[in-house]
């Protein structure tokens, strides 16, 4: 019976933006909504769906108060065990090495887990690297771009990842840190299940846990604050020009292949 810990965040929702939302090198904040990271929803639905067959239990962290979406509470509508915060005014603004630090600590502290998983990607770094760096300090096996699994035993799991032209199935022994891709089918095994009606009545007003700096022993992240961003700069909007032509017209769509042709030769 795995326990299972996902880390879960929330992210700024970059779909269907309409305009600028950089002025000065800056994020206009008040453009954007936030939402729950699809590809950590992918790995808490995996651990759920272990838990669904496997039994043991499935615990959230998240890192940072909520901007609009409580994404730890969206996990308790989804029926996991528990739930921790980890907060601080020393925690604003880590790059993800610094971040991994202060996850795996919190997960140090929650302790008793088999499995450890969160999404691969991390929208606002555009990397695929926490995984990897929660695995390094926690001195765990790392298995990325997990799929699905085959099957749970007593001693470890058997996992179903993404390769070039195929997948690949690895056995790795508990613990271990899964890194989950996002779920872009419907019927993909790894599609989040809904919140249940239910779950929010009870969860609704349920305390959740925050642990600060001082709560993990933590003084002070400079050190492992290699990176950090220094503005941001919009992709100029592409102009694409359109053209009505006949289309029973030969000659005019002969025209405009030859132009096509010509400018994609340069």
């Amino acid at each position: 019976m795995p326990n299972s810990i996902v880390v879960v965040r929330e992210v700024w929702d970059t779909r269907d933006l309409v305009g600028s939302v950089v002025d000065g090198g800056r994020i206009k904040e008040s453009m954007l909504t936030t939402r729950f990271e699809p590809e950590d929803l992918n790995a808490l639905e995996m651990a759920l769906r272990i838990k669904d067959k496997h039994g043991g239990t499935v615990r959230a962290v998240s890192l940072g108060e909520p901007r609009q979406v409580d994404v730890l509470r969206e996990c308790l509508y989804r029926g996991v065990d528990g739930v921790v915060r980890v907060a601080d005014p020393l925690f604003e603004g880590l790059d993800t090495m610094a971040a991994a630090y202060v996850l795996s600590e919190a997960i140090r502290r929650m302790g008793d887990f088999d499995l450890i998983l969160c999404g691969v990607d991390v929208v606002e770094g555009e990397n695929s690297m926490l995984a990897g760096h929660i695995a390094g300090f926690l001195k765990l096996p790392l298995v990325t771009y997990v799929d699905d699994f085959e099957s749970v035993s007593d001693e470890g799991i058997v996992c179903k990842r993404a390769v070039e032209m195929g997948y690949e199935y690895v056995e790795v022994k508990f613990p271990a840190v899964l890194s989950v891709g996002v779920a872009l089918l419907k019927d993909d095994p790894r599609a989040p299940r809904s919140a249940r009606a239910a779950l929010k009545l009870k969860h609704k007003r349920t305390p959740i846990p925050t642990w600060s700096a001082s709560d993990l022993g933590i003084g002070s992240l400079e050190e492992l604050r290699t990176a950090s961003i220094e503005g941001y700069e919009p992709v100029p909007e592409r102009v694409i020009e359109t053209k009505e032509v006949d289309p029973e017209d030969e000659s005019v769509l002969k025209a405009m292949l030859d132009e096509i042709l010509s400018a994609v030769k340069g």
